[in-house]
């Protein structure tokens, strides 16, 4: 029989064992071991192609072996590995990978493979979307946050200095695969992390989403993996109405005003803290200023501490810094003017965007929340 009938009775045979969303021009695969389907589309898409892996040191280290070898057309790839950490997520970093592009040749036509967590697949998708006016890019999350929140969207892009993601591009990668596998070598911390974006999904969007994580006991790769699929359609649902940040998608913004000026604070002083326990003190933070603000009740506020101060420690940060803060979220990318723009809460499963926040509130809701 043809090698035509062959392939598609391999994608059909793949269909059904996995899970998808074809989001804009991008196709997402949900599944455990997708090695194989990898070698599949790189194979009937790619094949006339130079393949360059972008990847950070602890990936590397842990799966490269695995997934260069068990993937034929991966076998000549070439391997640019990165050192790891949101501190690496800098402009100069990108430098250097163009430069490494440039003396390996690569074409218009050529195709870069981000293969690590969000840091990585930011930076990769930046890179490859402003070299030679873009390449076509694939993105491999590996860790559960890249996985739950980078994975949709476009967002690629640098930090600049305790600025994050200020410089960047929409650019959309052609596939996206994501593989459960590489969640069982997370550290706990890092499923934790990943964990703050699922909650902000189920927050803003979805009451029924917001339930099922709240019937998780105990954050296992087994525990959380059946929600995955179902986070990752809300943020799909919400970007697909709006792209590019008009309206709708600020949604996604929710623990992310006060979130980022706590981790751009500590990224400057030195402390790479986890992206997602920043956003789960922000949504803390900012869910008591909706509370303040009549938008949630008090039920809801109640309910919403308790789960997060449950699965994620105590924001250690001093009351003797919320000016620093304030001036970080003075900066941020997100703010129109001198005023600071936040989503707030208008009930669980609900958002209410484009809520301007007097200074002295937002202190003042610090205030009981960072330490003496």
């Amino acid at each position: 029989m043809s090698y035509w009938f062959w392939s598609k009775l391999y994608l059909y045979l793949c269909n059904t064992m996995t899970q998808s969303i074809q989001h804009q021009d991008t196709k997402l695969v949900f599944g455990t071991d997708l090695n194989d389907h990898i070698n599949h589309i790189l194979k009937t898409e790619y094949s006339n192609c130079k393949k360059i892996i972008i990847t950070d040191d602890v990936v590397f280290d842990i799966w490269s072996e695995d997934f260069i070898s068990s993937i034929e057309e991966l076998h000549h790839a070439e391997v640019i590995q990165l050192p790891t950490g949101e501190e690496n997520k800098t402009i100069e970093i990108c430098y250097q990978v163009w430069e490494t592009l440039s003396d390996y040749k690569i074409g218009r036509n050529d195709l870069i493979i981000n293969f690590g967590g969000g840091v990585i697949t930011d930076m990769g998708g930046f890179i490859a979307s402003t070299f030679k006016r873009g390449l076509r890019f694939i993105n491999i999350p590996t860790t559960l946050l890249s996985q739950v929140d980078a994975s949709v969207g476009g967002k690629t892009g640098v930090d600049l200095g305790p600025l994050k993601n200020q410089i960047g591009v929409f650019s959309n990668p052609d596939h996206v695969f994501i593989d459960y596998k590489y969640l069982n070598t997370l550290e706990h911390k890092q499923l934790v992390s990943g964990f703050a974006e699922m909650i902000k999904h189920g927050l803003i969007y979805s009451v029924s989403h917001w339930n099922n994580l709240n019937s998780v006991s105990g954050l296992t790769v087994d525990s959380i993996s059946p929600f995955i699929y179902e986070s990752v359609n809300i943020k799909h649902e919400i970007v697909t109405k709006d792209p590019k940040e008009k309206g709708a998608r600020k949604s996604l913004n929710f623990g992310h005003t006060i979130g980022h000026a706590i981790e751009g604070y500590l990224l400057e002083k030195g402390d790479t803290t986890a992206h997602g326990f920043a956003v789960a003190w922000g949504m803390l933070i900012e869910s008591s200023i909706s509370h303040k603000k009549e938008l949630i009740t008090t039920e809801e506020f109640s309910t919403i501490e308790i789960f997060i101060t449950t699965h994620f420690p105590e924001c250690t940060i001093s009351k003797l810094v919320i000016p620093d803060l304030i001036e970080l979220m003075r900066n941020d990318k997100k703010n129109d003017s001198d005023y600071i723009n936040f989503s707030l809460l208008n009930g669980i499963g609900k958002c209410k965007i484009n809520q301007v926040i007097d200074q002295n509130l937002i202190s003042d809701t610090l205030r009981e929340f960072l330490i003496d």
